[in-house]
């Protein structure tokens, strides 16, 4: 059966009583009086759990996806500093769009220029 709260108008005491949902309500506990109005209190809170939609939820979200593995590794990685992992490791990688071959065959000036320039 649901709870519910009431209000008795007689001696303005507030009181919980349990009945069904079409049943009336027991007389004040109080009083004893029948002139009672229902007091709506606020809603529980309730959490639906769905798609994430903040960052802060991704981010609990795939942390809890990691291993213990990924975990150390990531903890490691932060005590060294601040490193990407998508760093790129060789000179070409971090310019523009030539192809190794095209690059082996350029010459030292053009190979520079490709470096801070970014193009062939």
């Amino acid at each position: 059966m649901p709870t519910y709260d009431y209000s008795c108008r007689s001696c303005e005491k507030i009181f919980e009583t349990k009945h069904g949902f079409n049943d009336p309500p027991d007389p004040c506990p109080n009083c004893g009086g029948t002139e009672l109005t229902q007091v709506f209190n606020e809603p529980p809170l309730a959490f639906i759990k769905g798609e994430p939609t903040t960052l802060g939820q991704l981010a609990d979200r795939n942390t809890a996806k990691m291993g213990k593995y990924e975990l150390d590794k990531n903890r490691h990685k932060q005590e060294q500093g601040n490193v990407s992992k998508n760093e790129p490791k060789e000179w070409w990688e971090k310019s523009g769009d030539a192809t190794k071959k095209e690059i082996r065959k350029m010459s030292d000036k053009q190979k520079s220029n490709y470096i801070l320039k970014g193009k062939k």
